[in-house]
Formats: structure tokens, sequence, C-alpha cells
């Protein structure tokens, strides 16, 4: 199921076939045109071409091939501008813009010769260059075009398959909830967003940092009174320990000033809006499967986690004898264990949920955010110290992917607010940063790179596989969400209040292709024995050994594992499939609870839906149950199978574009007695 912004263009390219590929032919030369190709997204527009494959509305084979035919097109024009025009295209605009391109495109080709027009495409910056460099250098037609088709034949599949299982992906995500695709794009943009900052920042800030800090040491020089301070991190004579005391000390006065004009100054306290809208919106990505990846990364950045790491690295320095490094990885820990402490008894901010007993209930500023980006950003700067210029940004990328993603895990938790979080990565982003400034700048031995990372990464993988075992279950518990169940009478809901239920399925706005047709008052086990009476079983458990089965070359729709579904954030608590009247289809019931109990009779109240289910081919040679868009015709069908047990058709407003009329069947264990009953 895709959301309704995007069905119109996956509708429109399904019915325009011909004009899609056409498309994506143009987009194909684009990529691969002399100069044209620099401005031109390739990798990104492919990627995005994939993902509509996966949806069904364009073919595999057809777009491969109108992306190969493209590429040769592209790659063969610029290749006769240049065996046309040789070297006087070099004067020639628009090459006259871009000599170093040229020069990088005539080195690239004399060092791998005619392989350069296969290895051409897949490396971005010589990519539009390299066809036309290959004819200005005289490279034979016959041999162009030879190379030309076969690095094109590589090329399309292998630039359009990653966004066919990413959007395939995202399909069968969507399946079992929008909101469980809209986070998982969710976060591995935001992860890749991480990267893109760390290296940014780098380019931008390594060349300058020089001259950033001889002006930072001739300021200090200036202002004699805060020059120890300034000193103690930029100066490599000068000592350390009093200076760092000082800046930890203002660290922890101007968060508390900060929060407290907050609190107290500012009109309608931003920050409690902003952890609201925040809250809200991560509330409403929960699913269970979500829950159990979050509980993970969160339990990878636990105190004990950390602790083991801290450890690991420290005995390692110490058996190596590197002091001055030591020192430095004990003072980051000591003040990422300490100034959130203070900070959360002075300022006293409750967490979001009161989820934990003692101190642990406190918020702001998060201990748990705080401490890793001191500990895990620190340790990369011991890293990054080590390594030659170019690749000294790899450990910070590193190093920001752990952090962003067990912060990320707090808030959609419910364990920490949003300015809970940001407030602990502030404090231990600065201090990270006048601490790796004081370490980079004062001389020590060299560290081993590999030495200290396998310690470190051993520590993580051990203490973190141990610790996340011990208490996953504990922990996804604890953070389950928690629902309000209320009462009303049941000849109310049998009579009006059915229509205060949920009318569709709830995800990211309600799901409007997927009504919830059928509401149960009574024991769940009751209805699974009246339904397997009558031929309904269970589908196959859904674990790694059935979900091989998709890959079965013709499987029967009976052996496949089904997907599970989300309402509200929690998988259904009956599943039930049965063969259909159709071939090649299956019936599946799902029923969810609806957090609300009926009264005389007391029994719990259940909302669910009857679709068909067939084979669907999300990718080539992966098969699974996949859910129709018609729910009329399978809840007709449903109904043949309630011999015996109280039921009502009700109206409710049929939907627009929605292959629904608007029935719900409610069901009950037990009559259902009314004021107009006699």
């Amino acid at each position: 199921m895709y959301s309704s912004y995007l069905q119109p263009l996956l509708d429109w390219v399904a019915q325009h076939q011909t004009w899609a590929g056409i498309a994506v032919f143009l987009l194909s030369i684009s990529e691969s045109l002399l100069i044209v190709g620099l401005f031109v997204p390739g990798t990104i527009v492919m990627f995005g071409i994939g993902a509509l494959v996966a949806t069904g509305s364009l073919g595999w084979w057809e777009t491969v091939g109108w992306a190969v035919l493209g590429a040769v097109v592209g790659d063969g024009v610029s290749y006769w501008i240049g065996h046309y025009y040789k070297d006087r295209l070099r004067g020639m605009w628009p090459l006259t813009k871009y000599p170093g391109l040229v020069k990088r495109g005539e080195t690239f080709f004399i060092r791998h010769g005619g392989k350069s027009v296969l290895f051409g495409r897949f490396v971005g910056p010589v990519r539009p260059i390299i066809p036309t460099i290959a004819g200005m250098m005289g490279m034979s037609p016959a041999r162009f075009t030879v190379v030309n088709v076969a690095s094109a034949v590589i090329w399309a599949p292998a630039y359009l398959f990653p966004g066919v299982v990413f959007g395939a992906s995202l399909g069968l995500a969507s399946e079992v909830a929008t909101r469980l695709a809209v986070l998982v794009l969710g976060l591995l943009l935001g992860l890749w967003l991480t990267v893109w900052l760390v290296r940014r920042l780098y380019v931008v800030l390594q060349p300058r940092a020089t001259a950033m800090l001889s002006r930072a040491l001739a300021w200090g020089r200036a202002h004699p009174r805060l020059g120890g301070v300034t000193a103690a991190l930029v100066d490599p004579d000068h000592p350390e320990a009093k200076g760092l005391v000082i800046m930890a000390g203002i660290l922890v006065l101007a968060a508390w000033a900060f929060l407290w004009t907050v609190d107290h100054v500012v009109s309608g306290n931003p920050l409690a809006y902003l952890d609201s809208s925040v809250a809200h919106f991560a509330q409403g990505l929960r699913t269970p499967w979500a829950d159990g990846l979050m509980v993970l990364l969160s339990g990878l950045g636990d105190a004990s986690v950390a602790l083991a790491l801290v450890l690991a690295v420290l005995a390692w320095l110490a058996w190596q004898r590197r002091w001055l490094a030591a020192g430095h990885w004990l003072a980051a820990v000591a003040f990422a264990a300490m100034l959130p402490l203070i900070l959360q008894v002075t300022l006293h901010v409750p967490r979001p949920e009161a989820i934990y007993d003692t101190l642990l209930t406190l918020g702001f500023p998060s201990g748990h955010a705080a401490v890793n980006m001191v500990v895990y950003g620190f340790f990369s700067v011991l890293i990054a110290r080590e390594l030659p210029g170019a690749r000294r940004w790899l450990p910070y990328a590193g190093a920001g992917l752990l952090i962003a993603a067990t912060a990320l895990s707090q808030v959609y938790l419910g364990a920490r607010s949003a300015s809970d979080v940001l407030g602990g990565l502030t404090l231990g982003l600065i201090w990270v940063a006048a601490l790796g400034i004081a370490y980079v700048r004062h001389r020590s031995p060299s560290v081993s790179v590999r030495g200290v990372s396998f310690a470190a990464l051993a520590a993580l993988l051990l203490a973190g596989g141990w610790h996340v075992s011990r208490h996953y279950e504990e922990n996804l518990e604890r953070y389950v969400p928690r629902y309000v169940v209320h009462t009303i009478e049941a000849h109310a809901w049998w009579t009006t209040q059915w229509q205060a239920l949920p009318a569709r399925r709830i995800d990211l706005a309600g799901e409007l292709e997927q009504p919830l047709t059928v509401q149960w008052a009574g024991g769940i086990e009751v209805l699974r024995a009246q339904l397997q009476a009558q031929g309904w079983r269970a589908p196959q458990p859904l674990s790694a050994a059935g979900a091989l089965r998709w890959l079965t070359p013709k499987p029967a729709l009976a052996e496949l594992p089904v997907l599970p579904q989300a309402h509200d954030g929690r998988h259904e608590a009956l599943l039930l499939v049965r063969p259909a009247a159709a071939k090649d289809r299956q019936l599946v019931l799902r029923l969810w609870p609806s957090d609300t109990r009926l009264t005389n009779p007391d029994v719990p109240l259940w909302v669910g839906t009857v679709t068909w289910l067939h084979l669907g081919h999300p990718l080539p040679l992966f098969t699974t149950p996949m859910t129709e868009n018609e729910f009329s015709a399978p809840l007709r069908e449903f109904q043949a199978f309630l011999n015996g047990i109280t039921q009502r058709v009700v109206q409710r407003p049929a939907a627009q574009n929605a292959r629904w009329n608007g029935e719900v069947v409610l069901m009950s264990q037990q009559p259902i007695m009314t004021r107009e009953s006699p």
C-alpha cells in the first residue's frame, strides 16, 4: 500500500507505459551526455526509477531496455563530438569552463585505455567526459561501440536494482504499516544526512582550523583573565588541567542559565512545544517491529555498554603507555558522567514518561545522549588524529551514525524528550570539541589505530550483545505504548456506538484503502475455534525458515508466511486464512484490540478486516502474499462462515475511490439484549 500522495504518480506511470519508458530513455541520455551529466544526479535518478519498478508501475525488463538504450545513445553522442572535433574541442565552449575536468578525464583514459569507457560509467566525476575524451584521443568507433554497449548493459541494472530493492522493502514495510515504511525511510535519510553533514563540516573546517586556532590563541594573549582557558586548549606548551576544569564549570553554568531563561523568561516555552510536537510525531510512527529495532539501538547506548568500551580502551592505552591519551579519555568520561547528573538534580526536569525510579526519572539533559556523544565522539578523535587528512572524516562519520541512531531511538521510544536529547548532545559535543582540540594540539606519542579500534570493537560487540540479549524483553515491555481502555454498554455498541470505533486501520493518517469491516464482541479464542472448525487456519509462521519460501520459484499461496499488519501501532491479535472461492486467492481475517470493553456482558471488543491475498512479486525471484484493494466481496464471502454467531450488518458512508460499499459486520459471542428486546 502506498501513500495517497504518491498514488496519482504511480497511476499515471502505470497508464502511460510508453511515455514513462521514453522518460527513462531521456534521463539515461542526459545522465551520460557531455557536460550535461554533471548536473544530472544519475545515481539518484536511477534509484528513483528502480523504486517505481518495485511498485509494479514499470516493468523490469522494459525499464532496463530503455535505460540501456539511453545510456548507449548518450555516450555515443558524446563520443562522436570528441571524434569529430578532436583537439579543437579544448578551445570550445563549454569545455573551456572545465579545464580541470578535461585534464582529469585524459589522465583517467591514459591510465585505463579502452577500459576507461567501462569504468568511467561508474566514476562520478569523469562519467560525462570520458566518452568525449575517447573520441578526441582516437579510440576506434568499432571498439568504442562494443565497450559502450557492454558497459550500458552492466550499468543499467546495477543502478536500477538498489532502487528496486529499496522500493520493494518499502512496499513490504507498508504492507505491514505505512508508518513503518516512513520510519525506515526517515531513519535511513537521517543517518545518511548525518554522514553527509559530518563530511561537509570536516571539508569546510579542516582547511581553516589552523587559522582559527591561531586567532583564538592571539585573543587569549590579549585577554589575560580568560586567556588561560584558551591557552589550555590551543597552546601546546600550556598546561591543560586548570583551563579544562574552568571550561567544564562554564558549561554547567551556561546550560543552567539557558534552561532557566527558556523556562522563566521566554513566553510559551518553545522547548515544551518542540517536545510535544516531536513526541506526537514519534508516537505516530510506532509499530511492533520498529519498537524492537529501536530497543536494540537504544541498548547499544546504555551505560553498561559505554562503561565496557571505556574500560577496554583505557586498559589498552595504559598497556601501551599512552598516558596523555588515557588522561584525556578519563577526562572525557568523567565529564560525561558528572555534568548531566549535576544539571538533572539542579534543574529537576522530569522525563516525558515515568518509566524509571530514583534519579533515573529526571530528564534534562539526557545523560544517555551526553555519554554517547562524549564516548564515541572522543574515541573518533583518538582515531582521526592518526589518519591521513583525506580519511579523518571517516571515524567522525562512524561516531555520528552511532550517536544519531541511539539518540533517535530514545526519542522514538518516549524515554527522552527531544529537548533532553538535544541538551545532552550539545553539551557533549562542546566538551568533545574542547577536549579534542586540547588533545590534538598537545604533543604526545601516536596511538595504534588497529589496536585501539580492536579493543573498542570487541568491547562494543561483547558487552552490547550481552546487555541487549539480557535486557531486551525487559526494555521492550518498559517502552511498550500504554493504551487507555474504555467501557460502553453492549446494547449501545450494538445500536449506535459501533460508529465510534475507528472506521479504518489507523496508520499515519488512516489507510483509506483498508477499512475496518468487522467488529467482534467476545473472547478471541471463541472466534478462532468457530472458524477453525470451518477450515480456517493460522498461516505459516513468519520465521527465517518460513521467509525462505518467498524465494521458491513457483510457491503455493498456502505455503507462504503472511506479513502481519499494524493498526494503531500493534500487530493483529488474531490472524487466520482460508482458501477463497476465487482461484489463486486466500481470505484473511485480522483482528486488533479496540481498547474498549462492553458491559452486560463484560467482554472485550475487537476491530478487524477481511481481505483477499494474492501472490505478489515485489522483486524478481521473490514472491510473497500481498493484500488486494478489494473489501466488499471478501466480507460477503466471510459472512458464510458465521453460522451460529449473533451478527448484524450495519452501514457506514461508502468511501469514494475505494472498493468498499461501507458495510460493517458486527459479531457477538452472546446475544445482545437491547432496550427493545422483550
